[in-house]
């Protein structure tokens, strides 16, 4: 990982991949300790589904550029044992898996966000007591 101080010369998606990363990682140690509210339910689902959204439409996108990838430059398998472009196929196929696991993922997140986003609270000072 690269501080701020540390010139990146990785390409700019790379770069936010990680950092989107860590950010869910660092998300999801502070719900730990957080309590449980409704608010934190609601707005970290809508955060979950733009993130599988996002992350479905990179699937897609990385699949279509494996498979296309040999095609434009020389490749080889670092083994020296496979074809690279079997490799380059099986690394598709499994990209398009990845995208179809997550379409499925998206609506099941989808039906939970809409389902918290019918939940309210009750104001416990305005609440009747029960007789």
């Amino acid at each position: 990982m690269n501080t701020p101080d540390e010139h990146d010369d990785r390409p700019k998606a790379v770069q936010l991949g990680e950092a989107g990363a860590e950010a869910w990682v660092t998300a999801v140690r502070h719900q730990l300790d957080a309590s449980a509210d409704h608010s934190d339910f609601y707005a970290l689902g809508g955060d979950m589904v733009a993130t599988l959204r996002a992350l479905h439409d990179l699937a897609r996108l990385l699949d279509r550029q494996v498979q296309r990838y040999g095609e434009q430059r020389g490749v080889y398998d670092d083994s020296g044992e496979v074809d690279p472009h079997q490799r380059l196929t099986a690394a598709a196929v499994e990209m398009e898996a990845v995208a179809d696991g997550l379409g499925a993922v998206i609506w099941s997140a989808d039906r939970y966000w809409n389902a918290i986003s019918h939940i309210g609270v009750e104001d416990a000072a305005s609440a009747e007591v029960p007789r």
